[in-house]
């Protein structure tokens, strides 16, 4: 005979009264607040950089996830805030103003700082207000006087672009800075890109380079070399520094070393569609090696990011590093057998090759742009195939990319006249020109 079980009776708790439980485990779970350590006490190793140009000298930093906890007495980087110190030296006649937009135009207020990680009673709370709004920059900048603070930004890893504009009377002075976080393990600081080659040529005429590049190899590869995977459709020709900046500036993000910790971020983000801005990316082929530099912008999750694949040319042009390149456009996620699941791409290559032209002329880094033949023309009578494989379809143009250290605005961009130079699909060809 069966008999009935009592259980307990759970009345709903009153809206308030569970606000309040909810509210005592939040600050159960958030550490308490701990003295700030002095900086000058603080064994730094983040980068500090400084430049000085019109008169003003502009030092920056981006302190690491230790550092911050060190200075702020919490740990910022878990509510996702990056704080970024800057240094003014005012030596103009006139005043300044730091324009925080321009550090993040979605910066925090020390506020919402100190807000997101309240813990303790209410007179620490209060203290930590009072702490972070006396760290903040402070403006203006008077003449003949040095000012330093943070900014409070969200979070980056890998590399930051710090972008600083200080406003004066009928002037504006711009200082950009791309700074390396301590932290995060990307797959690029495991290829010394001074060491791959015992030497690299130097070509100075621009015909030999055309060349050069027109008989590059058409596709990246798979390990083997057997297969013929995406097109080699982009090449970067400049200082390094002056590229790493251009793309970092246009929120392109280094990938990180396919790990256990970061397979894990990589199904959080496809499970739960959200964005996962440095996750690791497949590895293709060129000269024997995969890429010596990967790099992604994501969108809104990772099965819908643009994918860019670098390596090291063993030539420069006229004293600058040249880098070939694979560009494509990650448009959703299919099913297969080798690898379960893998990413299709947007089929019309030549669009994505393109927009990124309209990307980075935005960086004021790009100095010129042409086209040179040498990648693969496939159509949709002859078309061909990447590793996955996905079709694709292109005119076989590679988009050549001129950086410069100093900043370039887009109508000094030139455009470079030798994008039909011996394309095999013309009946005639035209003279290379610069």
């Amino acid at each position: 005979m069966l008999r009935r079980v009592k259980t307990p009776c759970f009345k709903p708790l009153h809206h308030l009264t569970f606000l309040l439980v909810v509210s005592s485990l939040l600050v159960a779970c958030t550490p308490a607040w701990q003295q700030p350590i002095s900086p000058d006490k603080i064994d730094y190793t983040s980068e500090i950089r400084t430049l000085s140009k019109n008169g003003v000298t502009v030092t920056a930093a981006v302190p690491s996830a230790e550092e911050a906890l060190q200075l702020f007495g919490t740990d910022l980087y878990k509510s996702r805030v990056q704080p970024v110190w800057i240094r003014v030296e005012n030596h103009t006649d006139g005043d300044l103003a730091l324009m925080r937009s321009a550090v993040d135009d979605a910066y925090i207020s020390p506020a919402e700082a100190a807000y997101l990680r309240h813990s303790g009673p209410k007179k620490t709370k209060k203290e930590m207000d009072v702490f972070f709004q006396e760290s903040e920059f402070k403006n203006p900048i008077k003449s003949g006087s040095t000012v330093d603070g943070y900014v409070f930004t969200n979070l980056d890893e890998g590399y930051k672009n710090v972008n600083v504009d200080l406003l004066g009377d009928d002037l504006l002075i711009n200082f950009a800075f791309t700074i390396k976080i301590p932290g995060l393990t990307t797959d690029y600081e495991y290829v010394d890109l001074d060491a791959i080659y015992q030497t690299v040529e130097n070509i100075e005429d621009v015909a030999v380079l055309q060349d050069r590049l027109l008989n590059e190899p058409c596709c990246t590869s798979n390990k083997a070399g057997t297969k013929q995977g995406d097109p080699l459709n982009i090449v970067f020709i400049g200082p390094r520094s002056a590229i790493v900046n251009a793309v970092v500036r246009r929120n392109w993000h280094a990938t990180e070393v396919n790990h256990m910790k970061s397979a894990m971020k990589t199904t959080r983000s496809y499970l739960f569609g959200s964005q996962y801005l440095y996750s690791p990316i497949s590895a293709l082929y060129l000269y024997g090696r995969s890429q010596d530099i990967g790099l992604q912008k994501a969108r809104q999750s990772i099965s819908r990011r643009n994918h860019m694949r670098l390596w090291r040319a063993p030539y420069n042009f006229q004293g600058q590093e040249v880098f070939i390149g694979q560009i494509s456009r990650d448009i959703g996620v299919k099913f297969q057998a080798n690898t379960i699941t893998t990413h299709a791409i947007d089929p019309y290559v030549d669009h994505t090759r393109d927009s990124l032209l309209d990307d980075l002329a935005y960086s004021q880094g790009l100095s010129g742009v042409g086209y040179i033949a040498g990648s693969r023309i496939s159509t949709e009578e002859d078309t061909h195939y990447n590793l996955t494989p996905d079709p694709y379809f292109s005119d076989g143009y590679r988009a050549v990319f001129f950086f410069s250290d100093t900043p370039v605005p887009l109508t000094d961009i030139d455009q470079l006249l030798w994008h039909r130079a011996w394309h095999p699909s013309l009946d005639e060809d035209t003279t290379p020109q610069q």
